[in-house]
């Protein structure tokens, strides 16, 4: 299918906007990722030393406070008390020897075992009570663990380890549904089953186990009561060398299991606490008396090495090192310990916890120097080194003495302290320390709230939340996690925290409220947000994360939420602040700043950041704001610095965009955040029976995508509800400052306090436009989700294996940012796939196309929809039965095509006509294009002018027109190629068996030149000047020059005009030209362009063309004084034969010269030149022939010009003799009479009848002369003449003439009577063949012979001596004498 291409100027705004507004957004992820880890807010920059913390008013800011107002800020909400079943209350009544509590939080489940009985039970409502009583001894401990893999059937979802002093016990515990509602993996409201018979048994060996620990892969750890850590190996099938199930002491030695433990235990020091990091794959244990042990499970967590053990006695030693002030008793006892996660700290690995509260930080590898020198996942631990002290509130020098005592059990999780501390022997007081208010800061700050438990709490864990997003499993890598960022970032995905605290009473459910609850709870204490306390949220959090907070209310559509929504919205733009223009000098940071009057650091990323320096606001009094402001130019959207720390600027004026902007852009950028910078794509090898494909598949898994578009529609739903707020700035120009704003609100310190409206407006407008330009990227968010649903229904690996190679590899490189911002071309391209799925399944488009303008119509636009018909019908016209039909189909796509031509991919659709062979619809098509694109003509007027270049509007409109045309033209190159084919040549088989049949589709030669034809006959048939110059021109390209003199069109002769006045060096336009004017019957015209041409200094036009173009131009000539004859007319037909006569002299010149040589560069000079141009005749003789030695040519170029020079013409010929003579000097006497005769013929035929230039008598004579000295036959010379035609009278008469002349060569010669013995047989050649002379002239010339015998016998008689030679001439004139006496007597 061909989609539209819009080239509307509104497309590339619409890209800018989009872009701008990523930008934008960017900033405002990357200030999300920079927030500082655990290892930074403790300032821990070395495991050699320890810091401390916890002694300064700003760790534990007071919310009470004056300048806070948020004495009443909810952080745990109230606890939930569920009591113990009855039925459990009863069995305290039969216990005998021990009972022991705990929970299964990852089940939703509470247990209680009473001597060898456990019962679990839902402690979220109390019900669904279950319990094993198949033990016979009393149950130390119990454990629920996650069953490894491909072990045991699937029902079997956990397993349940209860520990005795004789045996260990592992049960299955499987789960089943009450009903459809209820998900497989909600196990707190599915029914829990013990299976009866237990899976594995194994003797404890008199071991006494007091903690159960597995980690997420299904190992089973054991804290001995001996001190040791034990671990139930557990697999399928026994080996040869391990049984099914069996126990490991990893304290003592690898082969323990093999030794009794009564031979080797010691009970002095209990273990009673076991902490796995799964993150890293490291365990650690405490003992009851503080000794902690770090065991390395290996990088694949399948190994285990003991690492190291530190002592209580050596903590407390290092503790008080660098706690010098504080009482050693604070670090008496541990209670606890966790292991800090990979994504909570890089380099903090383990926190323990005193009775008091004291938390120690310790790391398990060594570290030095700089922030970004994190550790990676493979590093192993090696050491356990505290690195930080942490003391609980109460030790700053302005604090209450209230403070935690006699903890004695705690919790710490992602940042979070749980502290049940002893009041009495019934009740404890709750103590929750937590950071969430205080993101971003360089410190930690945390809040502290008590709450009172009613009894004493046995157990404290923290219930697993269910994340709303599933978060992805990020890849092993040796570089370091990027920790998790805070919970005000990640509050939309994550629900709150909740902890379970387990008493003899019952339970105890308590949830750490988000900034969001915190939120929703003061808008519902105060109904509504006008109250100082939600102001004072504001404050604290800050304008933009307060109001990012508040679109997660808003945006809600919960029915539940309407009301809190609705206040939300108000909160939004009643404290969201303004833009503002504000005048501002950069300070130099100080970390020192002052919070309440004592010092915090200043807010800001972490140092070091791959996102750049912190921007900090003016230092003011009160809370510090979590996170920096950052001015932005008017300009656009900015977020560098524009100061260094310490340095100073002069004051600038910038816009500072408002809270409630900088809020949905840090909203926008959170709930886009899990695809933003995912790649769309990546490749998978196909898995089905067939052979394996590489495919290309969606990187998104469908909740995913669910959950994103939920609520990007969720944000543009409030947005439209909003629409008051994108015309703030009219208000501000109307009415001042809106009623809703509180200015006072507003970040930054103006220069003085007067803001014009006009400023105030100008402000509100750049707002106003990012805002807009938000929206759209809001807009393009919800279209590209919907499109991909729409395509992973459509089986997204399908779709895509019909995409181009070249469009597959850019989507495997593009991320979700790339697709929604810059990524049109490459959704055309999806749908495009799509549609063509549906074509090629021969279904109707009717239906997709519709629900794709419904879901991105800015996308898929109704000239899509209209594009997709049309190529349906085209697909349906290639199928059609009959002919009729299938012109039909073709009329109908055309005419739809034609309605959406200005943005259609024109080439597309003209290769889709030329696969049904619709020829006509490829020039009405793109004709139509063409003039759409340029409805004004912009093009001929552009091209008329002579292509100026300043005119841009006409070059565009030009190249516009001229890439419709291209689809026409390429059609034919294809055309004409495939009719030149010649089909009767065989073709080469490339593999063995028959031959392949016949492309049913392939294109005939006959077909082609008749389907060219036609096509040229419809394009020849428009009224586009500019069409026809295009073809024209195309004509040229492919040398069918005969088919453009064809054409009989009143555009040709214009186009011809004015390529010979643009090209007039063009030989091929003006070979074309005077062709056209020879075909028209201008024949004055074609002869000066032929003259024009043979007369052009090139080297593009031999001299044998030249004479071609003389002659052509001579026939013009004379045809056109056959038509009209002038004296100007006949005068130009003298000159042209005249140049033509010259010509020809010049080219025998120039095959002289060749014939010498062309390797010599003299030669090849002037071959150059000769063919480079006409040469005149003076030239000629001078520069060439005569330099040369060209004598022919010098006779023919003197005899040309009418130059009589006896003396010169006699010695040319002479010349011309001895230099045949001495060229074949070599050859035998008859060899060179012959070439000599030859040449002398050849001349003779040229000028015999000119006598001035063949000069008879002496030709005769000097040839005689010559044939004396060789000694050749006496009869050659005359032969050779009568063969050029010179008749015998006048040979005689010569001949005659030189015996009489008495010439003193002959006597030198020692040849006296040569001439008489030539004369007599010139004579009786006549005698033999009288016919040599015509029979009128016949009887003279026998008169006249008789009269010259007579006269040479008496020459010869007179003789002295009568010598033998003097007799035998006289002889044979005797005899001559008589023969022409006879044949004068026949004559008579």
């Amino acid at each position: 299918m061909a989609r539209p291409l819009n080239i509307a100027p509104a497309l590339t705004t619409a890209k800018e906007a989009l872009s701008a507004a990523g930008q934008h957004v960017d900033t405002y992820i990357a200030q999300d990722k920079g927030y500082p880890e655990l290892t930074q807010l403790l300032n821990t920059t070395s495991s050699a030393h320890a810091t401390l913390s916890g002694i300064s008013d700003v760790d534990y800011p007071s919310l009470s406070s004056a300048s806070v107002g948020l004495a009443d800020l909810p952080q745990l909400s109230p606890a939930k008390r569920v009591p113990l079943p009855p039925e459990l209350v009863e069995q305290f009544g039969h216990m005998q020897c021990n009972c022991m509590m705990g929970v299964f939080p990852q089940i939703s489940r509470a247990w209680l075992s009473v001597d060898s009985d456990i019962f679990v039970w839902n402690y979220e409502d109390g019900g669904d009570l279950a319990y094993f009583d198949g033990l016979s001894e009393t149950i130390l401990c119990a454990g629920l663990v996650q069953p490894k893999p491909n072990i045991f059937r699937s029902h079997i979802r956990f397993l349940l380890c209860l520990v005795t002093p004789v045996e260990i016990v592992l049960l299955g515990v499987s789960f089943t549904q009450p009903h459809e509602d209820v998900g497989q993996n909600d196990y707190s409201r599915c029914e829990m089953h013990l299976l009866p018979d237990p899976l594995f048994s194994i003797q404890s060996d008199n071991t006494y186990m007091l903690r159960v620990k597995s980690t997420r892969d299904g190992r089973i750890f054991l804290a001995g009561k001996d001190g040791c850590l034990y671990e139930i190996m557990y697999q399928a099938q026994d080996g040869w060398f391990s049984r099914k199930c069996r126990k490991v002491n990893h304290s003592s030695s690898s082969l323990s299991f093999l030794v009794p433990s009564f031979l080797n235990f010691s009970e002095d020091d209990p273990m009673v606490e076991i902490s796995i990091d799964d993150s890293r794959h490291v365990l650690y244990t405490r003992s009851e008396k503080g000794t902690i042990q770090v065991y390395d499970m290996g990088a694949d967590g399948c190994s285990m090495r003991r690492v190291t053990a530190v002592s209580h006695y050596s903590m407390m030693k290092h503790a008080m090192y660098y706690a010098r002030t504080i009482d050693r008793s604070n670090f008496k006892q541990i209670v606890h310990i966790a292991a800090i996660p990979c994504t909570e700290s890089s380099r903090l690995h383990l926190v323990a916890v005193t009775q008091t509260g004291v938390r120690l930080y310790f790391t398990t590898i060594p570290f030095q120097g700089g922030w970004l020198a994190g550790v990676g996942a493979r590093d192993r631990p090696v050491t356990l080194a505290l690195v930080h002290i942490r003391l609980p509130p109460g030790f700053t020098a302005n604090a209450a003495q209230h403070r935690p005592t006699n903890v004695h059990a705690a919790l710490y999780s992602k940042g979070t302290l749980l502290l049940c501390a002893s009041q009495n022997e019934e009740s404890d007081q709750l103590w929750c320390l937590n950071p969430d208010s205080f993101p971003f800061q360089r410190s930690l700050m945390e809040t502290q709230v008590t709450h009172v438990i009613d009894s004493r709490t046995w157990v404290i864990d923290e219930v697993p939340a269910v994340p709303i997003l599933t978060p992805r499993l990020e890849p092993v890598s040796d570089k370091p996690r990027v920790p998790d960022p805070p919970s005000v970032v990640t509050q939309h995905t994550v629900m709150s925290p909740a902890y379970i605290l387990l008493s003899s009473k019952g339970s105890y459910l308590v949830s750490k409220l988000r900034p969001v609850d915190q939120l929703r709870q003061l808008m519902l204490n105060n109904m509504g947000p006008d109250n100082p306390v939600v102001e004072s949220f504001f404050t604290l959090h800050k304008e933009d994360q307060a109001c990012a907070t508040c679109l997660i209310l808003a945006c809600s559509r919960a029915s539940s939420d309407v009301q809190v929504a609705d206040w939300a919205t108000q909160a939004f733009f009643q404290y969201g602040s303004v833009a503002r223009l504000r005048t501002y000098m950069a300070q130099p940071q100080n970390p020192a700043a002052n919070l309440f009057g004592s010092t915090t650091p200043l807010v800001g990323q972490r140092p070091g950041s791959q996102y750049g320096t912190a921007v900090t606001s003016p230092p003011t009094t009160g809370l510090q704001p979590s996170v920096a402001s950052t001015p932005l130019t008017a300009s656009g959207y900015q977020d560098t610095p524009r100061t260094s720390a310490g340095s100073t600027t002069q004051p600038s004026n910038d816009v500072e965009f408002s809270g409630k902007l900088k809020g949905l852009c840090l909203y926008f950028g959170r709930i886009a955040r899990p695809l933003w910078e995912l790649h769309v794509a990546v490749e998978a090898t196909s898995v089905d029976y067939g052979p394996k494909r590489n495919l290309l598949v969606t990187n998104f898994d469908s909740s995913e995508l669910a959950w994103v578009l939920d609520k990007m529609k969720a944000l543009k739903e409030f947005l439209d509800r909003n629409s008051q707020y994108t015309g703030v700035a009219e208000s501000v120009i109307a009415t001042g400052m809106p009623g809703f704003v509180r200015p006072e609100s507003v970040i930054g310190r103006p220069v003085g306090r007067e803001y014009t409206q006009l400023q105030q407006a100008e402000a509100e407008n750049v707002e106003r436009k990012a805002l807009q330009h938000l929206e759209h990227l809001i807009n393009s968010c919800c279209e590209v989700l919907e499109l991909l649903q729409l395509l992973c229904y459509h089986q997204f690996h399908n779709v895509t294996a019909a995409l181009p190679q070249e469009t597959r590899d850019q989507l495997k490189q593009m991320t979700f940012r790339d697709l929604v911002i810059n990524g049109k071309e490459v959704c055309d391209m999806l749908i495009t796939a799509l549609i063509n799925c549906y074509i090629g399944d021969n279904a109707t488009t009717d239906a997709i196309s519709t629900k794709l303008r419904d879901i991105c119509p800015s996308i898929y636009s109704q000239e899509d929809a209209i594009c997709s018909k049309a190529s349906e019908l085209i697909k349906g016209a290639q199928q059609a039965q009959t002919r009729s039909v299938k012109e039909k189909m073709l009329q109908e796509s055309l005419q739809l095509f034609k309605t959406i031509s200005q943005q259609l991919i024109l080439a597309a659709v003209c290769s889709e006509y030329h696969q049904a062979r619709f020829y006509d619809g490829v020039v009405d098509l793109s004709l139509s294009a063409a003039s759409k694109r340029d409805p004004q003509n912009l093009a001929l007027h552009y091209y008329k002018n002579g292509k100026p270049p300043e005119d841009m509007q006409g070059m565009q409109a030009f190249m516009a027109r001229c890439e419709c045309y291209r689809c026409v033209t390429d059609i034919l190159d294809e055309l004409v190629l495939v009719s030149q084919e010649h089909p009767t040549s065989p073709v080469v088989p490339t593999y063995p068996g028959p031959p392949p049949q016949p492309d049913p589709n392939q294109l005939s030669s006959q077909d082609a030149k008749a389907y060219m034809e036609a096509m040229m006959q419809k394009a020849l048939s428009c009224d586009d000047e500019l069409f026809h110059v295009a073809l024209y021109d195309w004509l040229m390209e492919k040398g069918l020059k005969d088919r453009l003199l064809q054409i009989t069109s009143p555009y040709v002769e214009q186009y011809m005009k004015r390529a010979a006045q643009y090209s007039a060096d063009n030989l091929h336009v003006m070979d074309l030209l005077w062709k056209y004017h020879e075909k028209t019957g201008n024949y004055p015209a074609a002869a000066r362009i032929l003259l024009k041409l043979a007369e052009r200094h090139s080297t593009d036009v031999k001299l044998q063309q030249r004479i071609e173009y003389l002659s052509r131009a001579v026939m013009c000539a004379k045809s056109s004084n056959l038509r009209t004859s002038t004296s100007s007319e006949g005068e130009f037909l003298q000159e042209l034969e005249e140049k033509l006569e010259v010509a020809r002299l010049q080219l025998q010149v120039y095959e002289a010269i060749a014939r010498h040589s062309t390797a010599n560069p003299r030669f090849k000079a002037a071959l150059i030149k000769l063919n480079a141009e006409l040469v005149d005749i003076t030239k000629l003789y001078g520069d060439f022939a005569d330099v040369f030695d060209l004598y022919e040519c010098q006779l023919a170029i003197v005899h040309c010009a009418g130059h009589y020079d006896q003396q010169l013409v006699q010695s040319l010929w002479q010349q011309i003799i001895d230099k045949e003579l001495s060229e074949n000097i070599d050859k035998p006497a008859d060899g060179r009479m012959t070439i000599l005769a030859k040449k002398l013929q050849a001349l003779g035929r040229i000028y015999s009848s000119s006598e001035r230039y063949f000069p008879l008598a002496f030709l005769i004579l000097y040839l005689e002369k010559k044939s004396c000295e060789l000694s050749w036959h006496p009869s050659w010379v005359f032969r050779c003449f009568l063969d050029m035609g010179v008749g015998l009278p006048k040979m005689l008469s010569v001949y005659d003439g030189h015996f009489k002349a008495k010439d003193p060569f002959w006597q030198t010669c020692a040849q006296p009577l040569h001439l008489l013995i030539v004369i007599c047989a010139l004579l009786n050649t006549f005698a033999e063949s009288a016919s040599r002379v015509a029979i009128h002239e016949r009887r003279q010339f026998i008169n006249v012979c008789l009269d010259a015998i007579a006269n040479y016998k008496v020459e010869l008689e007179a003789t002295t001596g009568m010598p033998q030679s003097v007799q035998s001439i006289l002889k044979n004139f005797k005899q001559l004498q008589a023969k022409l006496d006879r044949l004068q007597i026949a004559k008579t």
